[in-house]
């Protein structure tokens, strides 16, 4: 399974979108944003099966929430994970 994360600019926005998403039975998480990706003060993001990236986008439209970044999640042989960003 292929994951992606959302970085907001605020925790408060990720737990918004977080509890949203989540009422439909599906899991979106919260984890800390890796530094790379980290930009400005929050260091949080939204984790989620990358084949709902529609819907993130739709439900960030609906309640005004500004993604300052879309990321696809990689992981490398080594173990450890890169982060691509999304359009």
């Amino acid at each position: 399974m292929e994951y992606a994360l959302a970085v907001f600019s605020s925790v408060h926005l990720v737990n918004q979108m977080k509890s949203r998403l989540n009422r439909g039975g599906e899991y979106f998480g919260m984890i800390r944003a890796p530094h790379s990706i980290s930009t400005g003060g929050c260091g949080f993001a939204l984790r989620f099966e990358e084949s709902k990236l529609l819907l993130v986008k739709q439900v960030s439209q609906e309640l005004r929430i500004a993604i300052n970044g879309i990321y696809k999640e990689e992981n490398q042989e080594n173990g450890s994970k890169i982060y691509i960003p999304i359009e």
